[in-house]
């Protein structure tokens, strides 16, 4: 070895019963979320696959549309919200 740790590779591509495990929703579901367009799906020949930042950015996006919390960016730190008031 060189010293280096090997570090996990992240799944970039998922299947859809990897996406509806995560989402903890049955594969039917997640099947009218993909037709509905809310979720897109990446052909690769005969095979569909998602994306898990596509799946991620879904929640995000559902989070944003049923309350007042700004969707939360991949790209930057996550903003400390200990601080945050409780709801009423």
């Amino acid at each position: 070895m060189n010293g280096e740790v090997e570090r996990p590779v992240e799944t970039l591509l998922i299947t859809d019963k990897e996406a509806s495990r995560l989402l903890r929703i049955s594969r039917s579901k997640f099947h009218v979320l993909v037709a509905e367009g809310r979720i897109p799906r990446l052909k690769l020949g005969r095979s569909a696959r998602y994306r898990r930042v596509d799946v991620l950015a879904f929640v995000e996006r559902l989070a944003a549309e049923q309350s007042n919390v700004a969707p939360y960016n991949f790209d930057e730190q996550a903003p400390d919200r200990s601080q945050r008031p409780l709801a009423k």
